[in-house]
């Protein structure tokens, strides 16, 4: 028999390589497979929503595993709640259906970037927002393999100000490798040289990453949501 759990967490991410299983890496991963284990020592890999960098922050990370037993909700959560108590919070944990993956369930994934300098936030807004649809982002992304579907629906994409500087807002049904990041260096370069508020679309339809900025830094950027259709157990 099998039992699905999906758990919510929230982690610094300067303090992992990422979030999954690297050789010789303290990844997210990693320290929560060493936390789960005792308690499902069949367990392998656990999925996430999101996969993030080295560096990239979440404040709702979406997981799941698999277990051969049924397990209490509040032992998972205890198990991983002393992963890395300094660095790592566990918000919830639930039984789901057995159909449920934390990453091939997903039918959205959020994003925010906080840029410290202040810059023309009118500008990139509408950049951005032009740039909301369904469309090819492959020039926005980095180390994408060879053949992988590059066609993304970015749902909302807007620019605020904020205490901190700029706020960047991203949505989509998913992201391609440091797509976001590329997205935001390149709208901050582009309304330096004030370019036109269709920009990023044309950027976007040359398909030309050479023509894209470097990714901007990892680690103002937070995973902060995942979205998945309504189910119970």
């Amino acid at each position: 028999m099998r039992f699905t759990y999906r758990a919510i967490v929230a982690y610094d991410g300067s303090r992992y390589c990422g979030f999954s299983l690297q050789p010789g890496e303290r990844t997210v991963e990693s320290v929560l497979l060493a936390a789960l284990q005792p308690i499902v020592p069949e367990l392998p890999r656990i999925a996430c929503g999101g996969r993030t960098d080295r560096g990239v922050h979440a404040t709702a990370q979406a997981l799941s595993f698999y277990a051969r037993e049924a397990l209490a909700c509040d032992t998972i959560a205890s198990a991983l709640d002393a992963a890395d108590p300094d660095y790592l919070t566990v918000r919830e944990v639930r039984r789901v259906p057995n159909h449920f993956h934390a990453s091939f369930s997903a039918i959205g994934r959020r994003y925010v970037y906080l840029h410290p300098e202040d810059v023309d936030v009118v500008r990139i807004d509408a950049m951005l927002r032009a740039l909301v649809g369904v469309r090819c982002f492959s020039a926005f992304a980095r180390d994408t393999p060879s053949g992988a579907n590059t066609v993304r629906r970015l749902f909302a994409a807007s620019a605020s100000r904020a205490l901190e500087g700029i706020r960047f807002d991203f949505h989509a049904s998913g992201f391609l490798r440091r797509q976001v990041r590329v997205m935001v260096a390149t709208a901050l370069r582009e309304a330096l040289r004030e370019s036109p508020t269709d920009v990023l679309v044309e950027l976007a339809a040359r398909g030309d990453r050479r023509a894209t900025a470097p990714s901007a830094a990892a680690e103002n950027l937070y995973l902060v949501g995942i979205d998945y259709l309504p189910f119970g157990v």
